[in-house]
């Protein structure tokens, strides 16, 4: 049996690397996560006899890294002889999260040469007052297509102005599922896009896009399979309603009597779509991943924003549980709430 050691110091140490990528420069985009647990760190580590790591070059300072796996400490990967505080991802540690942006550079520079573009350069906006604001542009020669990438939980304002412009809707456009504030801005504008998610491994992730069908079904698969749908027109502006003005003279409208009729106006109620059942699982089992790694890392700023996630999921889906998932759910919020 695996054995996690761990002390008060790692609840300290916010600058853990959990990811790096390995190979013979920090190009490369073999994207690696470190396990948390004592004697897996370790299999890793001897797995990975004479690699070379590094803190990639897509969201990292391109440095190289080292194992660091101890009794004091989560097992982590560090800079070498420099300090931590030169390198701004490991200020923000996200932990396996970090994976995701070399990860999903590496299919897209494949799927752009599959479809005559040039790899590009990409651009990575994380902006330090949100913490799970991805976003990443990949920009080519002037007249080829740019690709727009937009990772984690929150809207940026700049993915909103984006979306609302001329170039915006020419650009591909890539969104994770769970991002359901920005494929709406997209919906509104009529722009196509592609859903992706990332299936975690033991020291990674694979990514998967859905993949739409005639039939309007759909499943998830390669993004080598995936071919942009035409745009359509922007959606119009919801209609105002008319404001009625009162008498020019300025003296107060008399009130009807019992017998007259009142007119009032009914404002429209917007009902949200129904999700489905497989996507609000999906949404649990996401959020109690997240809750579960932050527990682990003792990170108390990520705890609290993911026990808020999981706690709306139950507010709001609680009928749909069955008892032995509600009182999981329930014993893992106050764990949260207590540690």
């Amino acid at each position: 049996m695996t054995q996690f050691r761990s002390t008060s110091g790692a609840a300290q140490d916010r600058r853990l690397v959990q990811t790096a990528v390995k190979g013979p420069t920090a190009d490369s985009q073999d994207a690696v996560f470190l396990p948390l647990e004592y004697d897996a760190a370790l299999e890793f580590r001897q797995e990975h006899d004479g690699v070379n790591f590094w803190c990639g070059t897509v969201n990292g300072c391109g440095r190289q890294l080292f194992t660091r796996i101890s009794d004091e400490k989560i097992p982590h990967f560090y800079h070498y002889g420099e300090s931590e505080a030169q390198c701004s991802r490991a200020q923000k540690n996200r932990g396996r999260l970090d994976i995701e942006a070399p990860i999903i550079w590496a299919e897209l520079k494949c799927w752009r040469r599959g479809r005559d573009l040039p790899e590009g350069q990409v651009d990575f906006f994380d902006p330090l007052d949100r913490h799970d604001a991805r976003y990443m542009h990949i920009s080519g020669p002037v007249g080829t297509r740019d690709t727009r990438i937009v990772l984690g939980d929150v809207t940026i304002m700049q993915v909103q102005q984006n979306a609302a412009s001329a170039r915006g809707r020419e650009w591909d456009w890539f969104v994770h599922e769970r991002n359901t504030e920005v494929r709406a801005i997209l919906d509104s504008q009529g722009i196509a896009y592609a859903q992706i998610r990332f299936v975690p491994t033991a020291t990674s992730a694979t990514l998967q896009v859905f993949l739409s069908t005639p039939d309007n079904v759909g499943d998830w698969g390669r993004i080598s399979r995936y071919v942009p749908a035409p745009n359509r027109a922007p959606r119009p502006p919801a209609p105002t309603p008319p404001v009625t003005s009162g008498p020019a003279s300025g003296h107060r409208t008399p009130r009807p009597r019992a017998s007259e009729p009142t007119w009032q106006h009914t404002p429209t109620v917007r009902v949200p779509a129904p999700r489905s059942e497989e996507r609000i699982a999906n949404e649990f089992k996401d959020a109690i991943a997240h809750l579960e790694e932050a527990l682990v890392l003792e990170d108390r700023k990520n705890k609290a924003r993911c026990a808020r996630r999981l706690h709306a999921l139950r507010k709001a889906h609680r009928e749909s549980l069955s008892s032995d998932d509600n009182r999981a759910i329930k014993a893992l919020l106050k764990r949260a709430s207590t540690s």
